[in-house]
């Protein structure tokens, strides 16, 4: 059956949306908006005194920086969506697009960030835990040379990528009034292209780089665990050969001890929350894609997709705001669970 064919029974959301849902948007958005603010304060505080920030505590401003935008975006598109009286969107209207615009960039840019925080914290333990690498016997000047190269690469990737992507949206016409098809009370993706357009903008401009993000970040952790278990399987050969009265051991004790990165199970369990948050706006377009190209359509999918938009107008906007309380509010305890599991000679805090 056409894809076109298979689109005729969706409902309008919009008319769907409750005053619930754009009160939790706007509060939601607010929070976060709040918590992005008091990350900026403390951390400019700690320039202010002369202390420098450190790797973390970097990448962690960078990354609020785009929930700050993301949060702003949709706090206007929840009172616009109020105002406009729900579904009364004019799909060609400049501060919808001016919404999309900003929330679709921040978006990209926030994906990039929390990937690039999952592979720097594994390429920064994989380094130090290796005294053949390349950070074993270089100098200081050298080694400050090649974090300034990453870091240039890391911004690059950033913020120039997807702001060619947003650029090449724009420049199409592709964003606009959705009628809150798999978005909450605001703007993506124009309902004016057809299914097969919309879907194709809605992967590149956001929900692809979503998926491979997911993706992305379980499978660095996952090469972390590994490269950790390794470690540890040398350090057991290691002292056993030293038992044995070995004096120079032929497996070289490593400095996988002496990882620099701060913060280890605040960055992994913000990982954690920020998918709880967004996934059920990425279950709502797998489901809508398999609906239209696929005809997959259970019985049950109306009301489950309602449930997720419900739950995706909270989950979307409060990105800033668990960071806020992660790295701010339950700092000192994320510390001493991290201190409590081996982790005691990492002093620095990235706050």
């Amino acid at each position: 059956m056409d894809s076109l064919n298979c689109s005729n029974s969706s409902i309008n959301l919009a008319a769907k949306i409750t005053k619930v849902d754009i009160i939790v948007t706007m509060v939601t958005s607010c929070l976060s908006l709040s918590g992005a603010i008091a990350i900026f304060y403390t951390s400019g505080r700690k320039c202010y005194r002369g202390r420098s920030l450190s790797e973390p505590r970097k990448f962690l401003v960078y990354l609020t920086i785009t929930d700050f935008f993301i949060a702003f975006g949709y706090l206007y598109g929840a009172v616009r969506f109020l105002r406009d009286n729900s579904a009364n969107y004019e799909v060609k209207d400049t501060g919808c697009i001016a919404q999309s615009f900003v929330t679709t960039m921040a978006s990209l840019c926030s994906f990039w960030w929390t990937s690039i925080i999952s592979f720097n914290f594994w390429w920064t333990y994989t380094c130090y835990a290796n005294d053949n690498s390349i950070f074993g016997s270089i100098n200081n000047s050298t080694r400050k040379s090649t974090w300034n190269v990453k870091i240039y690469v890391y911004h690059i990737l950033s913020w120039i990528v997807p702001a060619i992507i947003i650029f090449t949206a724009l420049s199409k016409g592709v964003l606009g009034a959705d009628n809150s098809d798999r978005t909450g009370p605001w703007c993506w993706i124009s309902a004016n292209l057809s299914v097969r357009e919309q879907i194709i903008w809605m992967a590149v401009s956001g929900k692809g780089w979503e998926i491979l993000m997911y993706f992305s970040c379980f499978g660095f952790y996952m090469l972390l665990k590994f490269r950790q278990m390794w470690e540890r399987s040398r350090q057991k050969k290691g002292k056993m050969q030293e038992q044995f009265g070995s004096t120079s051991p032929l497996i070289p004790r490593t400095r996988c001890n002496q990882q620099p990165p701060e913060h280890k199970l605040s960055f992994i369990f913000l990982r954690i929350v920020e998918i709880v948050l967004r996934i059920s706006g990425t279950v709502r377009f797998i489901m809508t894609a398999l609906r239209r190209h696929a005809c997959i359509s259970p019985p049950f999918y109306e009301h489950v997709d309602v449930i997720l938009m419900h739950f995706q107008s909270f989950g979307d906007c409060a990105q800033a705001f668990c960071s806020f309380l992660i790295f701010c509010v339950f700092r000192r305890l994320f510390r001493y669970i991290n201190n409590r599991n081996g982790n005691t000679n990492l002093s620095h805090e990235a706050s």
